[in-house]
């Protein structure tokens, strides 16, 4: 199993820490950024000691949504507003650790997806409030291999689920990834869930704030369900499927929200 250059440790080591030791390595990064290799550019340093007092808050709370506003967070300079400790654990991925030049889907990006899909279960596990759907896009940056990691709005539903929602549409929106009219239109195929849902929502808006440094067609990506990816009947859960059962089981095309933002 790959060692994860930003953790320092094989990542089956990674998926089975507990959630104390999760909070304990967040802490470690936040105190010694350039050790694990953050980017290196002052928002994120400055992002990371309010990033892990959120998700202690959280997880405190036992919650999935704060009680008060969204937390401010810089990916590269620009500010985004996160809600859930599962877009928190993305970011933390997303801005953290050097990514070999030999990686591949197999023996990096999909294990790297799967710990996280992990991780936000240890995290939760007490409300069993996971996302049904994460999402991890790789791309390069000046030469620089990145990854970006988010997931979806699911649990709990209703009037806190829908703020976080809009949010996250009223970003895309600044971004001219989301038009007006398409605030409350749940694109047929997409099981009713409006723009703003889904879990690709915010390694896009990472991806666009780069400008022309890099395109939304340069980067690849893969979607999976944590649920069925964790199945206790899946032994070897960092392998990429490899059948095309196990890829309609635990893996998910773009939606149809997905696939209108994509092409903007």
């Amino acid at each position: 199993m790959p060692i994860h250059q930003a953790f320092l440790r094989d990542m089956q080591v990674a998926f089975n820490l507990s959630r104390t030791q999760i909070v304990t390595l967040f802490k470690d990064i936040r105190d010694k950024p350039n050790d694990y290799g953050v980017i290196d550019n002052a928002p994120p340093h400055a992002s990371f000691p309010s990033v892990v007092e959120r998700i202690e808050t959280l997880l405190g709370m036992n919650s999935i949504f704060p009680n008060g506003a969204a937390l401010t967070v810089s990916y590269q300079g620009t500010n985004f507003e996160f809600e859930t400790p599962f877009d928190l654990v993305g970011w933390i991925l997303s801005v953290t650790g050097h990514i070999p030049e030999d990686v591949t889907t197999a023996n990096y990006y999909y294990p790297l997806v799967i710990l996280y899909c992990q991780w936000c279960r240890t995290l939760c596990a007490r409300e069993k409030k996971e996302a049904k759907m994460v999402q991890i896009t790789w791309y390069t940056q000046g030469g620089t291999k990145r990854v970006c990691l988010g997931s979806s709005l699911d649990r709990p539903k209703g009037e806190r689920k829908e703020i976080a929602r809009t949010r996250r549409f009223n970003m895309l929106s600044r971004d001219r990834l989301a038009l007006g009219y398409e605030r409350h239109l749940p694109y047929s195929g997409d099981g009713g869930q409006p723009i703003g849902h889904c879990a690709e929502t915010f390694p896009i808006l990472f991806i666009k704030s780069l400008g022309e440094e890099v395109t939304l067609p340069d980067a690849r990506g893969i979607a999976v369900k944590p649920l069925e990816a964790l199945n206790a009947g899946m032994p070897n859960k960092f392998d990429v499927p490899d059948t095309e059962t196990l890829r309609k089981d635990l893996l998910e095309d773009p939606c149809d929200n997905c696939e209108v933002v994509l092409l903007r």
